[in-house]
């Protein structure tokens, strides 16, 4: 070591709690290791050097020369503890110009470290610099080991020439998640990108014009280019290349087969489906197993707009090689018979485009689920009934797994855009086009937003834009609606949805004389109607239409309500009291709930044996007096047509008095209306199950005679029919009078009952 003057004796470095100091020996000085013993006092440091105290300097050499001074302790000196050096002027906490650099210290086991103020010895310089950004590329190599064919692989490449920009921007086209036109464009790890669209890059490079500088300078750019990709990936290529012509894959080299911006094929619940890819990964699934996920979005409707939801599917790791189109989800360009696959996919598409009006009335028959917020499963069940599609009110009543979708991309509105601002309206177009389908756009964290809690009526809603070709090809096969039968929000197959056949001879058949028929008819069409052009002294109250049934039972009072229905073409919400429940807690809820959907529907309400709700009051069953009074709140602003019907009319509250707008009742059957309904029946068993029958009229009119209602009438002939084809012989006069000899004893007891009743109220 040199040797060093006087002045300059002592230097102190402090590693850890070690301090290195240069000691004078013999004329030079040399480097030891000793103890420190720190004293602190009058806010100055006294540093003992082998049981010496330290020499006399000049005022303030123990202080920081300046700010890139190492800390060797946390209390610094009274100067800095003050908030200033000695000779400097005051300054405020955070008011003097500039900024201070901290930089983390060496970790320890833990990885803790601690702040400094000098930077580390080791970091080195910067290799990418101005030098760097000259060449065309630049491309980062790593060490490989346990590969005996190379010791180095390329970790990422850089494009920096702004001509491989401009050819990379005509190639990579469409491909999610590339914008060529950024300063750095950079691809890393298995160079996907350049990968799928190998041919095409192989393609644009031969067609370059090289009569050109700027085409001869290109094709240099991108020789050097495909060379180094060719260098690096050549077995890949060419082992994927072999693969797809021989219609089979390895599990190793599936990424090679799914190019994002393609779109496949893939069956699920037995449906056959396509969407277009965005990205694709090797992981596993829930259960751990390793699999290859193949993402991506199709079109789906939120009831309010069409938009791109995301979907997976995952290909699960198997060994050696497998067909392409046994991997459950693949490129639907691999399949077989692709053209007809492609048009009844987008045949799909315009049913499912026609079905997304605001409410759609339609029939079902097949397979449908729903998501069981408990286990998280899907849960199928068989329907055959009519049901209502509506994805807004699907939304609001089952929150745990609403359908989102982020709304298409405008580009058209894009490319104008871009022309205002004086760019290219390409690049501005080709930018983030993995937003093309909206799938990160706004809202795509999958929060919630406002429309699925918007009801809005449908001249308030703007236009929907007619879906393109594509589009259709990659709908969901799902709709959302309300099962009428078990009351139940599912998801719905378009493929099972079935137009209503609607029984045009239901109100004709209804046993009722004429005047009465035309009258409800003629109120319930016309409200339907007309329903928002009389209103109360208070808005929106007093608008609802309720028809009261009152009559014993079998006399058409629920056939009133249904036949109504199919002559308006409209749904029949039929609620009871198990609906709702007996808990008065929940019951306005449940209640409001579906007198906003009968009315959003147009629907006719029926409440079938309504007694339990419009009973009358008293001062002993409190929860039942909630009921009744909640019921009667709720009517006020009904806004739809509700049917009650009883046959305990006299134990109603007097309070519904006053809000029933009509009130029809129902006799007994006389003979000519019992013959009318045995008529009405066995036409119908010949025209809807083919069975004929030998019954005269004579034998019409014995039948008639008997005291009986319209239920007990089509059990007797529906217990017949079976007696019938059990013995493979056409319906009889024989038939139904051994049916009624093996029942009459509950038809006598009904009668005896019906009797001592008017006996003893008589």
């Amino acid at each position: 070591m040199e040797n060093l003057s006087l002045g300059e004796m002592l230097a102190v470095l402090q590693d850890g709690e070690t301090v290195h100091h240069i000691v004078e020996f013999e004329g030079s000085l040399t480097e030891t290791d000793e103890s420190v013993n720190t004293q602190r006092g009058s806010g100055r440091r006294q540093i003992l050097r082998n049981g010496l105290p330290p020499p006399i300097g000049p005022p303030g050499d123990d202080s920081p020369d300046s700010d890139e001074e190492v800390v060797e302790d946390d209390e610094e000196d009274g100067a800095e503890e003050d908030g200033k050096a000695e000779g400097e002027e005051e300054i405020e906490p955070g008011m003097k110009t500039g900024m201070k650099k901290l930089y983390a210290g060496k970790e320890d086991k833990r990885g803790r470290y601690k702040w400094q103020s000098k930077p580390p010895n080791d970091i080195g310089k910067a290799v990418e610099n101005k030098k760097t950004a000259r060449w065309a590329l630049v491309v980062r190599y790593i060490k490989v080991y346990n590969d005996p064919r190379k010791v180095l692989s390329i970790h990422s490449i850089v494009i920096q020439s702004p001509l491989l920009k401009k050819l990379l921007g005509r190639v990579l086209k469409g491909y999610p998640g590339i914008t060529v036109s950024l300063q750095r464009l950079e691809f890393a790890g298995r160079l996907e990108p350049l990968i799928h669209r190998w041919e095409g890059l192989k393609d644009a490079v031969e067609k370059l014009d090289t009569t050109t500088d700027e085409g001869r300078q290109t094709k240099e750019h991108a020789q050097i280019l495909l060379d180094t990709l060719m260098e690096e990936f050549k077995e890949i290529i060419e082992d994927s290349a072999d693969l797809k012509a021989k219609g089979v894959m390895t599990y190793d080299k599936m990424w090679t087969l799914y190019e994002p911006g393609d779109i496949a094929f893939a069956r699920e619940d037995g449906q056959e489906l396509a969407f277009k890819i965005q990205s694709t990964n090797y992981g596993q699934d829930a259960n751990k197993n390793p699999c290859f996920w193949v993402r991506g979005v199709c079109v789906d409707w939120d009831g309010s707009r069409f938009g791109t939801s995301v979907k997976q599917a995952p290909v699960f790791a198997f060994e050696g090689t497998r067909r392409i189109i046994h991997l459950g989800t693949f490129p639907i360009d691999f399949h077989p018979k692709v053209e007809e696959v492609k048009e009844n996919l987008i045949q799909r598409g315009n049913k499912l485009e026609s079905l997304t009006s605001e409410a759609h009335y339609t029939g079902y028959k097949g397979m449908a689920w729903y998501m069981d917020p408990n286990t998280n499963q899907r849960e199928k069940q068989q329907v055959d009934s009519r049901i209502v599609l509506d994805a807004s009110l699907f939304n609001r009543f089952t929150p745990m797994c609403p359908i989102f979708v982020n709304p298409f991309k405008d580009h058209q509105k894009l490319k104008n855009k871009a022309l205002a601002n004086g760019k290219d309206p390409v690049d501005e177009e080709d930018s983030d086009s993995d937003d093309d389908d909206g799938l990160w756009g706004a809202n795509a964290s999958g929060n919630i937003d406002d429309n699925y809690y918007e009801v809005m009526d449908s001249e308030q809603k703007p236009p929907k834009a007619p879906l393109t070709k594509e589009q259709k090809l990659i709908t969901t096969p799902l709709v959302r609606g309300f099962a009428l039968k078990s009351k139940q929000w599912l998801n719905f197959f378009v493929t099972a949805i079935r137009d209503i056949e609607y029984n045009s001879g239901a109100f004709d058949r209804l046993v009722l004389p004429h005047n009465t028929k035309e009258l409800i008819l003629a109120f319930t069409e016309t409200q339907n109607k007309t329903k928002e052009s009389f209103d109360d002294v208070i808005a929106g109250k007093g608008k609802g239409i309720i028809l009261l049934l009152c009559g014993p039972p079998g006399t058409g009072k629920t056939l009133t309500a249904e036949s109504i229905a199919e002559e308006m073409r409209v749904p029949l919400y039929m609620m009871s009291a198990g609906d709702l429940g007996l808990d008065s807690r929940h019951i306005e809820s449940k209640l409001t709930n579906i007198l906003e959907i009968v009315s959003k529907w147009k629907a006719i309400l029926l409440i079938d044996e309504a007694d339990v709700f419009l009973e009358q009051r008293s001062l002993h069953e409190l929860e039942r007096n909630k009921l009744v009074t909640i019921f009667l709140r709720i009517l006020e602003y009904f806004q739809g047509i509700m049917f009650l019907t009883t046959n305990r009319v006299e134990t109603f509250d007097q309070a519904f008095q006053s809000r029933i707008h009509i009130s029809i009742q129902y006799p007994e059957l006389s003979t000519d209306s019992r013959r009318t309904v045995w008529a009405n029946f066995l036409s119908g068993l010949e025209k809807d199950v083919g069975m004929k029958n030998s019954i005269s009229e004579r034998q019409l009119d014995s039948l008639a005679r008997m005291n009986m209602n319209g239920r007990q009438i089509k059990n007797i002939l529906k217990t017949s029919l079976l007696l019938a084809r059990k013995k493979e012989e056409s319906l009889s006069h024989g038939h139904v009078l051994q049916v009624l000899d093996v029942t009459q004893h509950l038809h006598n007891a009904t009668q005896e009952k019906e009797h001592t009743r008017s006996a003893i109220f008589s």
